[in-house]
């Protein structure tokens, strides 16, 4: 939660100090895409090892090594996602909200 409230405080004092008119939705595209290649990435290397020769204990090991880095890597760019559609979801009018 600690690293919620990091991540909110940040975004505000980035998008308070811009002068000119911060891009919100193009950084949550950007921010999605490298979520979707770590993702991508992932699930590669998941599928290479399990395809290898490696003996199916040390395997095992490798593959839950892999998902506890890539839990790890994309938490940051979550928990971003997260702040950044509250923040689109603050500036967009309420009549649009209603509408959608």
């Amino acid at each position: 939660m600690q690293n919620q409230q990091h991540v909110s405080s940040a975004l505000n004092r980035l998008i308070g100090g811009a002068n000119n008119s911060f891009d919100l939705h193009g950084l949550w595209q950007s921010t999605s895409r490298t979520l979707s290649n770590l993702d991508f990435e992932h699930l590669h290397d998941v599928q290479r090892l399990e395809h290898s020769r490696t003996n199916p204990v040390l395997r095992k090991q490798i593959v839950e090594n892999l998902h506890r880095r890539h839990r790890e890597r994309r938490q940051p760019y979550v928990m971003l996602i997260a702040e950044l559609q509250k923040h689109l979801l603050s500036v967009v009018p309420d009549d649009l909200r209603a509408a959608g």
